[in-house]
């Protein structure tokens, strides 16, 4: 018997993970807003508090979504930084994150 499941592909982000080659690490600043635009229709908790990543799975601070645009296979979004971390911070989340997602199958 043949099913067939009609569907939506969506990704639900709870960090936002910079794009590779956009905002570079000494470009953030705290109370600054960027757009970026991410491949994929994704979606984006607005108006809380998020990790803020960069390409390389290094933690860099937080930030907030404040739109999100989702067309064309899409997502335009625009954020604010909230804070930045000390390189101690960022060496801890990063390395805590890597360790965990490792044994949920997040990153290989």
């Amino acid at each position: 018997m043949l099913q067939y499941h009609m569907g939506y592909f969506i990704e639900l982000n709870t960090l936002l993970r910079l794009p590779k080659e956009s905002i570079q690490p000494n470009e953030l600043i705290v109370g600054k807003k960027f757009t970026v635009i991410k491949d994929k229709e994704r979606i984006f908790p607005l108006h809380i508090a998020l990790l803020l990543v960069t390409d390389d799975w290094t933690f860099v601070g937080y930030c907030v979504t404040h739109t999100t645009l989702v067309a064309n296979k899409q997502t335009t979004l625009t954020f604010e930084v909230i804070s930045l971390f000390t390189p101690e911070e960022r060496n801890t989340y990063t390395k805590r994150f890597l360790e965990a997602a490792k044994i949920t199958g997040e990153i290989k």
